[in-house]
């Protein structure tokens, strides 16, 4: 090869969905490709001719037009244009012109299908569709990963295993497993080849519970011919058989010998990373202090969780299951502390915890639904001790004062359930800005302490409400509009700066420009459709079964609101193991160009299904 072209080969390794191919395939390409210029004004493509070549932009500038005349993009440095027509058979759909003076390498229609043909990555790339190329690419961040239990044998998890004789009494067998604080023991032959396996459980039911006498041996207590696992099985199979025949405990066996033991316990434990069993201290916890000791884990969870690339709406239960814990613990000590409530009442969470789609440690979002049977002289400074207990407590474990002062310390949002009755007719009759914002943290609510029908009750009234009044939906479409994704006219992405650090660098604003659109749109079509869920993907389903949105569509918009949030939670894990303050602020450049891609594709679902429900709201009317 040329230097001309050894460069020219250097550029397509670093394009995807190029950067992948053998160093054959590439060179093909290079040596086939011609190089084309375009003046400023000329067009490239031309509705209607037919195109034998696809382009890679190597410089300058494009615009794309629909049949009449209306943009379709704009695109620059490393993208492909013409790829369109040779897939569907040859015939241009849309006028490709020169903005700039633009340098393409044209590889020829026979090459780019031969190449497409051969690699699966390159064709999943040109897939017409942007939601498949996201199924794509979702698929692969689920297939990769290391951490995943699935990945992990039992060999990884087992523990050394208890040995007895099959003639051992079971008073011997009880005092060595209390010795070494075993829950189970392995029976074996005078061989040493495993016959049976007793557990805890076993000295209970059949011992204790039927009055047999210890001195027998323990094979009569025992389970015999145990199923058994090899340390070479997947972890994930283990779990999936002990579920399904309803077993604690399994023997690990290599050759007949017995070379180990995994329970149920060590399975879970290893999937959650520790995430549940921190949930359990939090319920222990017997002061404040103790609580914000363990909520300084939370971080860890969130990385530990992110590397086994769960599903961003697994991550966001498990989190949040780790900060309602926390809330519901410090009401249970307020309330030892304060004594029991003179009236019922519940305790409010809103906004990302009443979601369950917390990531790292967020503002606090919170009120109380006070019994109409209150009385402030009577009962006013008992909730007021209760809130500010539960608020400082929040705050000492990292859920920071909300900067709006949202929370059940303030009286506003400390009253009864005619008053809040009151808030919400007045929201969602006389919707205006104000009402816009409290609707996007109140109409997302859970209760997570004390009487759960004042909530339900509600609820009820609210959705009867949102699903005749067309005016307030209208304004709520104008509303989930403020917030769009952070794509440029170039296709290039929109920068934003964290207004809370000074010193930081623009990036994309992953919740604002990313999640929220998506969360804002889930949460209008089910109040208008008058569905009860919260979560997000929970909305989703129910949207998608109401026959709200087609199938089609909600699996667009639930894989472009996967890839999203995906994004933004491995940027706060990466930032949480460099020891820096978890954001929503991602820098481009820390994407690699096929993740930028993959994210183009996201937001351009999520836009479209926003002018979509614009035109279905009529939100144009307060835009």
């Amino acid at each position: 090869m040329e230097v001309e072209q050894l460069e020219i080969r250097d550029y397509l390794a670093k394009c995807p969905p190029l950067t992948e191919l053998p160093l054959d395939c590439l060179n093909e390409v290079t040596m086939g490709l011609e190089i084309e210029y375009a003046r400023r004004g000329s067009e490239v493509l031309k509705i209607g001719e037919r195109n034998e070549r696809v382009l890679l932009i190597r410089s300058g500038a494009v615009e794309v037009l629909l049949e009449n005349g209306q943009l379709y993009g704009r695109f620059s440095e490393g993208d492909w244009v013409g790829y369109r027509s040779i897939i569907r058979g040859g015939t241009v759909s849309m006028t490709v012109k020169a903005i700039e003076d633009t340098l393409f390498y044209a590889v020829p229609a026979e090459l780019f299908q031969r190449v497409m043909e051969r690699f699966e990555k390159v064709r999943k790339y040109f897939s017409d569709r942007k939601p498949e190329r996201l199924r794509s690419a979702i698929q692969e961040i689920r297939g990769g990963d290391s951490f995943a239990l699935v990945a992990m044998h039992v060999r990884d998890l087992m523990k050394l295993p208890m040995l007895v004789g099959k003639d051992d009494s079971i008073r011997q067998v009880a005092c060595q497993m209390n010795e070494f604080n075993a829950q189970t023991a392995m029976v074996t032959e005078a061989d040493g080849s495993l016959c049976g396996i007793v557990t805890d459980v076993d000295f209970r039911k059949r011992v204790v519970a039927e009055g047999r006498n210890v001195e027998e041996p323990v094979s009569g207590i025992m389970t015999p011919k145990p199923l058994t696992l090899t340390p070479r099985d997947q972890a994930s199979e283990a779990l999936l058989l002990m579920a399904r025949r309803n077993i604690r405990h399994l023997p690990v066996v290599e050759n007949a010998d017995v070379v180990g033991v995994v329970s149920a316990t060590d399975l879970l434990r290893s999937q959650s990373h520790n995430a549940i069993y921190l949930v359990g201290d939090v319920f222990a916890a017997k002061s404040v202090e103790r609580l914000a000791e363990l909520s300084q884990t939370l971080p860890k969870v969130l990385v530990s969780l992110v590397r086994q690339s769960l599903p961003a709406n697994d991550i966001g239960q498990a989190v949040t299951s780790i900060g309602q814990a926390i809330v519901r613990r410090l009401l249970v000590l307020a309330e030892e502390k304060f004594g029991a409530p003179p009236i019922p009442y519940a305790f409010i969470v809103a906004g990302s915890m009443a979601r369950r789609e917390q990531t790292a440690h967020s503002d606090q979002d919170n009120g109380m639904i006070l019994s109409d049977d209150y009385n402030e002289a009577e009962h006013g400074a008992y909730f007021r001790h209760v809130a500010k207990y539960v608020s400082d407590g929040l705050d000492a474990c990292g859920y920071v004062y909300c900067p709006g002062d949202v929370m059940a310390t303030n009286d506003q949002w400390r009253q009864p359930l005619s008053v809040w009755r009151g808030y919400f007719t007045d929201w969602i009759e006389n919707p205006k800005p104000k009402a816009l914002m409290y609707a996007s943290i109140f109409f997302d609510l859970r209760c997570l302490h004390g009487d759960k029908g004042l909530l339900a009750t509600l609820q009820a009234e609210v959705l009867s409400m949102t699903k005749v009044q067309t005016l307030f939906q209208a304004f709520m479409a104008g509303n989930v509009l403020s917030h769009k994704p952070p794509l440029g006219f170039f296709r290039g992405f929109v920068l934003d700066k964290d207004s809370h650090d000074e010193g930081a660098e623009k990036g994309m604003d992953m919740k604002k420009r990313g999640v929220v659109p998506v969360i804002d749109m889930a949460r209008l079509y089910a109040l208008a459709g008058g569905l009860e869920p919260i979560n997000t993907w929970e909305r989703l389903d129910a949207i998608g079964a109401a026959g709200v949105l087609t199938e089609g569509t909600i699996n667009d918009l639930r894989d472009a609101f996967e890839f999203i949030s995906m994004v933004r939670l491995q940027h706060q894990a990466k930032q949480i193991e460099n020891g820096q303050k978890p954001n929503n602020y991602v820098p481009p450049e820390e994407l690699s160009a096929l993740e930028r891609r993959h994210l183009k594709d996201a937001f351009e679902v999520v836009s479209t299904m926003q002018e979509s429900m614009a035109t279905r709201y009529q939100a144009d009317r307060f835009r």
